[in-house]
């Protein structure tokens, strides 16, 4: 197997989702009435008369727009066994997202929800195949899944994440897992630095490498910066034919021993020893690398640009843990609408909830999804802007979480869960504490403390405990982890209480209300700039 087969069986996907783009009101309402037959008998569709919508206008008026923590009691019913709470057929697995109030919140998977992703990831590697054809002249790097994960299971015996990440291409699982240049396998090593040494010599020994498929680009260029880093130890062990670091038992037969490559070992040292790595000598073929691009991951893809000059950057768009909301296309657009995926709606700043034909070029939209995995009209806490269209359907740039949520590799902050964490370390986060996403010199928070309360060291302690804190939100502790995030840091500013309040009233709020929020935004020139 491999690319030739992977085309085969995603061909004609990219030509489907054209013809649904043509008349997108039209697909919308065909993927809402699939989901309305899959999940009538699910308790939710009973309470809710899934058996009588006849169309959007209808769903709209009999369901109500859900925040996530309307879906939490029926999710955790969910994973305690109760499958039906919210679709109608078995569940394949859950997966973990970012929560608000908790630490987390468990997504679930199911057949028909799979197959409806698979729509729109079918129709991006289609287009891949016959617009950047040299991604199939080689190896592919994907990570989709956590890494370092151990296998989770509820209570109620479902497990937690899918097989491998193959898994989630359904049929075409075997010819993607053919053309992976390091084995799924390799993802479920337990300790990280093992996990990244063994990662790093298989892709430096790949000279084949092609494309590059990350979530965050973060996640990509903390492995580049560990192949610098620990160019050494990767280059010997290339050279002697061994492996950087420990192999499980379990995974022997998936990784045998590799063969002594010293010619290669002394190329990959030069390469990584230069001032500036020289990437394209290690991969040559390597044609695109597939990221987050859009919002806070914006200046780590342009960095990504820069280290990697001979492979495009191809933003994915609005691809979360929850669903398919945007397909990226080689055209040099803004990714189009995942319209055969999920059912979307844009709710405006006024309350209205518009379709996909409805929205304005221009204008800016929280997202709302439905899809045949159990989330309905379920608030994602994005925000995008309508920036053209692709036939029928909207382009789409992602502009980041809502003003209440703070994102920047995947680790989904909220305000509610940082003011939690403040409140579980004796931190006053009323107005006596504000927690900054800072993208330079790295991603990291910074937590803006009081300099007349507290001196230097009590400020550098809290920053410790609310950094121990946050790590409750998987996502966050596996950034950090992966050296994606930095540790939480302290600055004490004078009189940080009143001229936080000041700013508050300078943007025209009430004395009164003058509430800024415990997590601001990485976008706050106000904040940023508050001297000590």
């Amino acid at each position: 197997m491999g690319w030739t087969e992977l085309a085969a069986h995603v061909g004609g996907a990219r030509a489907r989702f054209a013809a649904a783009a043509a008349t997108p009101r039209a697909a919308q309402e065909a993927l809402l009435a699939s989901i309305m037959a899959h999940h009538a008998g699910s308790d939710f569709g009973r309470r809710h008369g899934f058996a009588q919508i006849d169309g959007l206008a209808a769903f709209q008026r009999m369901v109500p727009l859900r925040d996530p923590q309307q879906h939490a009691a029926d999710i955790a019913a969910m994973a305690e066994g109760d499958s039906r709470r919210l679709v109608d057929e078995p569940l394949l697995a859950f997966e973990y997202t970012g929560g608000s109030s908790g630490a987390a919140r468990l997504i679930p998977l199911t057949a028909s929800g799979l197959a409806a992703l698979q729509n729109g990831l079918y129709a991006w590697i289609d287009d891949l195949c016959a617009a950047r054809p040299a991604v199939t002249a080689g190896s592919s790097y994907w990570s989709i899944s956590p890494v370092a994960r151990a296998p989770g299971i509820t209570r109620g015996g479902v497990r937690i994440g899918l097989a491998s990440d193959a898994a989630y291409f359904g049929a075409a699982a075997p010819a993607l897992a053919s053309v992976l240049a390091v084995p799924p396998a390799v993802a479920s090593i337990a300790a990280i630095d093992d996990w990244r040494m063994l990662t790093l010599q298989i892709l430096l020994c790949d000279a084949s490498l092609a494309l590059v498929s990350v979530w965050s680009p973060t996640f990509w260029l903390e492995l580049c910066r560990h192949a610098v880093l620990r160019r050494a130890e990767l280059a010997q062990a290339i050279a002697d034919g061994r492996w950087a670091a420990a192999i499980p038992s379990a995974l022997q037969v998936a990784l045998p021993a590799p063969a002594a490559d010293p010619a290669r070992a002394r190329m990959v040292a030069a390469a990584l020893s230069a001032a500036r790595p020289d990437w394209p000598a290690i991969w040559p073929q390597l044609a695109l690398i597939s990221c987050w691009a859009d919002a806070s991951a914006g200046p780590w893809a342009q960095q990504l640009s820069r280290e990697f000059p001979a492979a495009p950057v191809q933003g994915k768009g609005l691809l979360a843990t929850e669903g398919m909301l945007s397909v990226a296309l080689c055209d040099g657009g803004d990714p189009v609408a995942a319209i055969t995926s999920s059912v979307i709606e844009f709710e405006d700043d006024h309350g209205r909830v518009l379709a996909c034909d409805e929205v304005q070029c221009g204008a800016e939209y929280a997202v709302v999804m439905s899809t045949s995995a159990g989330l309905y009209r379920y608030r994602l806490g994005d925000r995008v802007r309508i920036t053209g269209w692709w036939s029928g359907a909207p382009r789409m740039r992602l502009l980041g979480r809502g003003s209440d949520c703070s994102d920047l590799c995947g680790e989904k902050l909220t305000e509610a869960f940082v003011l939690a964490s403040c409140a579980s370390i004796g931190i006053d986060a009323g107005l006596a504490a504000r927690l900054l996403p800072q993208l330079q010199p790295a991603p990291r928070y910074e937590l803006l403390l009081d300099a007349q309360t507290l001196d230097a060291h009590a400020a550098a302690q809290l920053a410790l405990r609310l950094d121990e804190a946050l790590s409750a939100n998987p996502q966050y502790a596996h950034a950090r982890e992966l050296g994606q995030l930095g540790a939480v840091s302290a600055r004490r500013i004078d009189l940080l209480a009143a001229r936080l309040q000041a700013l508050s009233q300078a943007r025209g709020q009430r004395l009164g209300d003058a509430k800024p929020g415990v997590l601001g935004r990485v976008d706050d020139p106000d904040l940023a700039q508050l001297t000590p």
